[in-house]
């Protein structure tokens, strides 16, 4: 699918405020709300636009602890499968392959680091992770700071 300006506006558009209407998207970018939905709807079926997703403050839930795990797996052959069994796991807000001594970053909330420590303990390393260093969040404004840019 070819992401042409028009495209790209939406996209930025979106990554703003996903609550946004066609028509506000419309009327910001001087086409009509046809054009919006049907460009909307091609870029989700491509797969560009894979969902929509709200933004939670996570403290105001009780979950005052964010950290990044890194690890290990204890098979290297078995890294796409402990990926997927990661996901699947209470808290875990990302995770991802990486370079390095460490093969998987993992960011997590908890309400403590002392619960944290029990989800690594009783979740993560049974699924066959090792080599375990966890690196804490001091603050973090938002998940996303701000929309990508496109080229």
């Amino acid at each position: 699918m070819k992401i042409d300006n028009i495209n790209k506006q939406i996209l930025f558009i979106l990554q703003k405020d996903a609550r946004i209407t066609f028509k506000e998207i419309a009327t910001e970018l001087k086409r009509s709300e046809t054009t919006i939905r049907d460009r909307i709807k091609a870029m989700e079926r491509a797969g560009i636009i894979q969902g929509y997703t709200a933004l939670i403050d996570k403290t105001a839930l009780g979950l005052n602890f964010f950290a990044m795990i890194l690890a290990n797996p204890v098979s290297s052959s078995e890294l796409d499968i402990i990926t997927e069994k990661i996901k699947k796991i209470k808290n875990v807000l990302r995770v991802y392959q990486i370079s390095g001594n460490k093969r998987l970053a993992i960011f997590m909330v908890a309400p403590s680091y002392k619960e944290l420590k029990e989800i690594i303990r009783l979740q993560l390393i049974p699924i066959g992770l090792k080599d375990e260093e966890i690196v804490t969040v001091l603050e973090a404004d938002r998940e996303f700071i701000s929309p990508l840019e496109i080229p």
